[in-house]
């Protein structure tokens, strides 16, 4: 195993090191990766693909094309060079975080095809020159997590590529084991429901950041990456050293925080409970951890920010911060939940339409160019005439083409 040679990445600011090493050295390596990474995808299957045919030709020593991966601690873009030992190489890969960019199904093909040699069928010997056959490896070392995603997103344009959800889920799944200032999230795949303020369910928080990153409060499967990345560059201004999701997050739950303070602590009464057909949410804890919340904020933030591009997530926070009632909180917050159920009452996708009221209303309450800016009440008003508005002129379309 030895580095053949480094060069700097001015763009996203982080060391390209190629790598050579042999097919065992880089299992021992890429099975470490599977084994730790829980949002890793399942393999394409062999039977009808193109990696069955390139199982076959591995056993045969063809050279298949670079293995993309990277370390995940930015701080370390010179942790590898060319003059280290094969050891010390080893050593570097075995302790630090790596993700695969590009090259998973790659490296399932390799280790099934060393398993199959490793039948009592075959010769060892054809095993052992497998085993021993050279890969290049290249690894992006002090690359942020948007440097990554970015890299993926340029990298991942196969016949199999992972939803750009999904790409962000295994970036940032990570913050499931640790703390963002207090913010701490539920695993996506557990049953414990969220509680109290500070507390989001982790799925909803990627699914809220997602938006953010595409001004979209809808959920997407399948996008124009071209489309993606334009929008990745736009909304980080050429600054891949932001941990964006960190930023989002800190915002996000800033702002619960404020509605939390603001409202006293706002909680809906038993008398309201028993009137509503429908609860979108009982309190402000429960309100900003409904996916449709925080997706319908993303989407406002984003697309302010596609606006007046220099606020910046960070500039929010002042916006954030003089938010203000101008009646009573307790029966504004009631009246966003009917408004809320009325939408419930007659949309064909009931989170579809709860997300589009949503994000005007943020929309409204957020950007300096309404004439509802930093007022909850007005905000609930223009965002349902908006709302209805759009609804009536669908409605009128379709009519013409039934």
């Amino acid at each position: 195993m030895k580095v053949l040679s480094v060069i700097y990445d001015g763009m996203l600011d982080a060391n390209n090191v190629l790598v050579e090493m042999t097919i065992g050295e880089y299992l021992d390596i890429g099975l470490k990766i599977f084994d730790k990474n829980q949002y890793q995808r399942k393999r394409v299957s062999r039977s009808s693909s193109i990696y069955s045919l390139l199982g076959e030709d591995l056993k045969k020593l063809c050279t298949i094309p670079t293995i993309v991966l990277a370390l995940t601690d930015e701080r370390h873009k010179d942790v590898l060079s060319p003059d280290m030992t094969s050891d010390e190489v080893q050593n570097v890969l075995n302790t630090q975080n790596l993700i695969i960019l590009d090259g998973l199904q790659r490296t399932y093909t390799i280790r099934d095809s060393v398993k199959e040699l490793g039948n009592a069928l075959f010769d060892m010997v054809d095993k052992e020159k497998l085993i021993n056959h050279k890969l290049r490896i290249e690894i992006y070392c002090g690359l942020s997590k948007t440097g990554i995603l970015y890299r993926m997103l340029t990298l991942n344009t196969g016949q199999t590529p992972m939803s750009r959800r999904h790409e962000i889920e295994i970036l940032y799944s990570s913050y499931i084991e640790k703390n963002i200032e207090g913010i701490t999230f539920n695993r996506q795949a557990s049953s414990d429901s969220a509680k109290g303020i500070n507390v989001y369910d982790f799925d909803n928080a990627i699914e809220g950041f997602y938006s953010f990153l595409e001004s979209d409060e809808l959920p997407m499967d399948r996008l124009d990456i071209l489309d993606v990345i334009r929008r990745l560059e736009k909304v980080t201004e050429d600054d891949y050293k932001k941990d964006l999701f960190e930023l989002f997050i800190k915002l996000y739950n800033k702002f619960s925080h404020h509605i939390d303070n603001i409202t006293n602590h706002w909680e809906l009464d038993d008398e309201n409970r028993k009137i509503l057909k429908s609860i979108y949410a009982k309190d402000v804890a429960s309100f900003f951890n409904k996916s449709q919340t925080i997706s319908a904020f993303g989407a406002a933030v984003g697309d302010i920010m596609c606006d007046k591009t220099e606020w910046g997530l960070i500039n929010m926070q002042n916006v954030i911060e003089e938010l203000r009632f101008e009646q009573n909180p307790s029966e504004t917050m009631l009246n966003l939940l009917y408004v809320l159920q009325e939408i419930r009452e007659n949309a064909k996708k009931i989170g579809v339409a709860q997300r589009k009221y949503l994000k005007y209303f943020f929309y409204n309450l957020f950007f300096e160019g309404t004439d509802s800016y930093q007022s909850v009440e007005k905000s609930i008003i223009n965002a349902k005439s908006q709302y209805s508005n759009e609804t009536d002129i669908r409605s009128r379309q379709k009519s013409l083409f039934d």
